[in-house]
C-alpha cells in the first residue's frame, strides 16, 4: 500500500510536467565500465526542457549469483537525481530473487536521494567483510556497520550500484547537453527556480558571450543569491558586462543589499 501510494504520488506530478520526450537518445553514460545507458530529454508544454530519463539496466552479481535489476530513472535539468519509478511485471528483488516489500521501496528512494550517501566512499568490493561461519564450511557476507543504516538487507550491492547510477557520470553527460540547449526560455526558467544550486551551474557555465546574453538573468540570480553568491557571480562576469548600463543601474540601486 505504502509503495502503491508514493508511485501514484509520483506518476502524478510527473504527469502534470512532462508532454513529450526526444524519441531519441540525446546523451549516454557508462556504467560498470562497459553497461551503456541512454538518457532521453523531457519537455514542459511550452517545450522547454524539464528533466532527463533513463531506463537503466544493469546485472547485480553477489558472490556467486547474479540478478538484473530493471527501472526508470529521472534527473532533473542539472542533474540531480530526482526519483526512480519502477517497470510494470519488473518487480525490483533482493538475494535468492525475494521480492521487494513496500517498505524497501521507500527506503530505496530515500537511499537513491541523498547525494551525500556514505555509499560514495565505498567500492562494491568494500561494502562487506568474510566472516567465518561456525554451521558451514566457508565464508559469508557481513555488511560493515558503517554503511548498514543507508542500505537494504538482502541488496547491498543493488542499492550501491544504483546510487552510483543516480549520482555518478551521469551528472556529467547532463550538465553537458544542458549546456548545449542554453537559450532565453531555458535560462530563464531556471533562474526563476530560484535555486542556489542551479544558479551556481549557470554562472560556472556561462562564456563570456552568454554573460551579455542572459544579463538580466544573472543579475537576478545576484538579486535572489544567499551567502557568497553575489560576490561569486561578479568575479565571473566579464568586464563589458559589469559595464554595460544595466548592470550599472543594477548595482547603483542594489549596492548597499548586496552580501
Amino acid at each position: 500500500m505504502i509503495r502503491a501510494i508514493v508511485l501514484v504520488v509520483i506518476t502524478a506530478c510527473f504527469i502534470a510536467l512532462k508532454t513529450r520526450t526526444h524519441d531519441h537518445p540525446i546523451t549516454q553514460f557508462t556504467v560498470a565500465d562497459s553497461i551503456k545507458i541512454d538518457i532521453q530529454a523531457i519537455y514542459d508544454s511550452l517545450g522547454i526542457l524539464d528533466q532527463y530519463h533513463a531506463r537503466v539496466f544493469t546485472p547485480v552479481c553477489e558472490v556467486d549469483k547474479c540478478y538484473a535489476i530493471e527501472a526508470d530513472f529521472y534527473w532533473d535539468a542539472v542533474g540531480r537525481f530526482h526519483h526512480y519509478d519502477t517497470i510494470p511485471s519488473k518487480e525490483l528483488t533482493k538475494l535468492d530473487h525475494i521480492p521487494f516489500t513496500d517498505n524497501d521501496y521507500v527506503k530505496l528512494n530515500y537511499i537513491l536521494s541523498n547525494p551525500n550517501s556514505p555509499l560514495a566512499s565505498y567500492t562494491k568490493e568494500e561494502l562487506v567483510r568474510d566472516v567465518r561461519s561456525s554451521d558451514i564450511d566457508g565464508f559469508t557476507g557481513a555488511t560493515i556497520k558503517e554503511i548498514k543504516e543507508t542500505v537494504i538487507g538482502g541488496a547491498v550491492y543493488s542499492c550501491h550500484t544504483l546510487w552510483h547510477i543516480a549520482h555518478g557520470a551521469v551528472k556529467d553527460s547532463i550538465q553537458k547537453v544542458t549546456r548545449e540547449m542554453f537559450n532565453k526560455d531555458l535560462v530563464g526558467k531556471l533562474v526563476n527556480q530560484q535555486d542556489q544550486e542551479v544558479n551556481y551551474f549557470l554562472i560556472d557555465n556561462f562564456s563570456a558571450p552568454d554573460f551579455a546574453k542572459y544579463l538580466p538573468e544573472v543579475l537576478k540570480t545576484i538579486d535572489d543569491g544567499e551567502g557568497y553568491f553575489a560576490k561569486n557571480a561578479i568575479e565571473r562576469m566579464p568586464p563589458e558586462a559589469v559595464a554595460d548600463s544595466l548592470s550599472q543601474r543594477f548595482f547603483a540601486t542594489n549596492f548597499s543589499e548586496i552580501n
